[in-house]
Formats: C-alpha cells, structure tokens, sequence
C-alpha cells in the first residue's frame, strides 16, 4: 500500500512544513519538539496569537507556489515580522557566515523559521513546497515530482479521492464524500 503521509521536505524546509501541518501549535509543544524552544517555555496568548499569524501568512506563502495568487497581506505580514525579530550575521569558520535569530521569547522561533523560509528561496526548492488540492486536506507537502506538478500530499489518499471525484462528476456519480473522513486519515498518517 501506498505511504499516506505528506511527502516531506528535507534541511531546512522540512521546519517549514512541520510548522504547517502542525496540529497543536496553541500548546507550544511543537516548538519544543522542533528544538525552538526549552522544555517549559510559557508562551502568552499574544505570543500564540502571532505564531498562528506567520502560520496562516506562511500557509498563504506557499499556496502561491500551486498557482493560487499570492496575497499581498501575507508578504506584509512576514515582512512585519521579519522587522520585529532580531536576525544577526555571525562568521563562521568553515560556513563563512550563519545568520542567526537572537530574539526572545516567541521572536526566537519566528526567526528561525522566517531564516528557513529565505534559505529554502536562495537554494532554489522553496517552490517545491505546495498546499495539497484536496480543499478537505489542505496540509503541506514537498513535491518531489521532476516537472514539479505535484497536487496532492499523497496519492494513495488524496490523489486517489480527488481523482475518484472528478470521474463520478464526469460520468454522473456522486461527486463528493465525508470530508471528515479526509482529515480523519490525515490525522492517523501523521500520527
């Protein structure tokens, strides 16, 4: 049988899209599973309330990568961020340089993934992160597809509906099945 998890990105994207299919980012456990934060860190509700907005901005970030126009609020909002977090250049020995986030508290971690994010653009791969077309799903994946036309998190789920659906429209089925059924299996595969 076909995996159902999203395919995933490697280095530096990989954090990118962790952070976006993260489901309980309001504990802040995601950021200490991810290494952002100490064990115990206590995040405020402003602190959640700004990491729901770069996720919604970042998630809006990449939906531009499957041709769905890019919003211009999206790029404000992480540009304001990118301003609000102290990002610094350090020398390094065998790198050159590394750029560093020395923010505190929810800064830190808003840092480290605004720095995964320009990277994964200087490398050349940030358009192979994508939103899957499934409206039902909406997680993200890497598209390792060689003319980069993925469209779904995974064929054996996703795909396989999506495809399902658009030939009973076409031949005059029912077009549509339980969407919960589609977050259901996506919340067991990334488990």
């Amino acid at each position: 049988m076909a995996d159902a998890r999203p395919a995933a990105a490697s280095g530096q994207l990989r954090l990118v899209q962790s952070f976006l299919n993260a489901f309980d980012l309001e504990s802040g456990a995601w950021l200490v599973e991810s290494r952002l934060a100490s064990p115990g860190t206590k995040f405020d509700e402003d602190d959640l309330r700004r990491l729901s907005e770069i996720r919604h901005a970042l998630h809006d970030l990449v939906a531009a990568n499957g041709s769905a126009g890019l919003q211009r609020r999206a790029v404000t909002t992480l540009n304001e961020a990118a301003r609000r977090v102290r990002l610094g250049v350090r020398l390094h020995p065998v790198d050159g340089y590394r750029l560093v986030a020395e923010g505190v508290g929810v800064d830190r971690p808003i840092g480290e993934l605004l720095m995964a994010v320009t990277s994964s653009m200087a490398a050349g791969n940030w358009n192979r992160i994508k939103v899957c077309a499934n409206e039902t799903c909406q997680l993200c994946f890497y598209d390792s597809s060689r003319n980069r036309s993925g469209r779904w998190c995974s064929m054996a789920t996703c795909g396989n509906r999506m495809k399902g659906r658009a030939y009973r429209q076409r031949h005059g089925g029912p077009a549509s099945t339980d969407a919960t059924q589609d977050h259901h299996v996506h919340a067991q595969a990334a488990s």
